[in-house]
Parts: C-alpha cells; sequence; structure tokens
C-alpha cells in the first residue's frame, strides 16, 4: 500500500464514510470508540494491521491512520522496520522539518505539514499513522 501524504494509504482516501471503507476493506475484525474522544470511532483490521479513525463531529469522515503493515511504502521504499535515518535520507528526503520527541522506550518523527508521524523503536520505523491535514485555522482539508 503506498503512503499519501495528505490524501491517504492506498485505496483509502480521507473523507472515505465507513460504509466505503467496508466496500474496499470488508468487515473491520473489530470497531471501538476512542478512550480519550469520544467522537471518534475506530475500524481495526487486524490482518493488514492497520486502524482507521472515522470522526462522527466531521460527518463520519475518515480522518486518521495508523498502520504497521511491512506492505506500506512511499515513493516505492518500504516504511516500515526500516531504519529511521535510511527513510528520512533516502524515501521521505523530500519531506521537511521534522519534529522529534524522545520518550523513554521509543522517538516520534512528526511532520505536521502532510501530518505524518513515524513512531521508532530500536531506531527503526515501528508503525506509523497519518492525518487529514488542516489548514492554519486547524480546519481539515478534506479532499
Amino acid at each position: 500500500m503506498q503512503l499519501k501524504p495528505g490524501k491517504g494509504l492506498g485505496e483509502l482516501t480521507f473523507g472515505m464514510l465507513p460504509e466505503t471503507v467496508v466496500a474496499k476493506l470488508g468487515k473491520p475484525d473489530k470497531t471501538f470508540v476512542a478512550d480519550d474522544a469520544d467522537d471518534e470511532v475506530i475500524y481495526q483490521y487486524n490482518d493488514l494491521r492497520l486502524m482507521l479513525t472515522f470522526y462522527k463531529h466531521e460527518n463520519d469522515r475518515l480522518g486518521y491512520i495508523r498502520t504497521s503493515n511491512p506492505a506500506i511504502t512511499y515513493g516505492g521504499q518500504p516504511i516500515i522496520d526500516q531504519p529511521i535515518t535510511a527513510v528520512l535520507e533516502g524515501a521521505m528526503k523530500g519531506i521537511k522539518k521534522w519534529r522529534t520527541e524522545k520518550y523513554d522506550f521509543f522517538d516520534t518523527y512528526l511532520n505536521e505539514k502532510s501530518w505524518i508521524v513515524l513512531n521508532v523503536e530500536y531506531e527503526r520505523i515501528h508503525d506509523l499513522e497519518i492525518g487529514v491535514p488542516v489548514d492554519e485555522d486547524d480546519v481539515y482539508i478534506w479532499l
């Protein structure tokens, strides 16, 4: 599945409705409301190692994707389980301004413009998160 910053992942595009996603991927293995945001419904697909967040306050549109699927690529290059420096200097070298946050057991690399988060453990990308971008007024930019 090709990572498309600002747009989505593979055939999934930001703004899709749950029924459209189910038509493409089938019924999710698990559906739940986010612990920290009761207006977010998450669809979990175990075999795809994929979680999709739909925003109730935005007419149930797909607004956030989290995945650890090893088939994820960007610019034809694999992303998951790759060394962070190789990805930032290679496939993602065109994406500038990464903000790094260091925690005890992992690091995150965030590019706010494209709304990509790379979660890193042992200097390798463990999973990634992408969200629908927002404008300077924090309004979602839907496709």
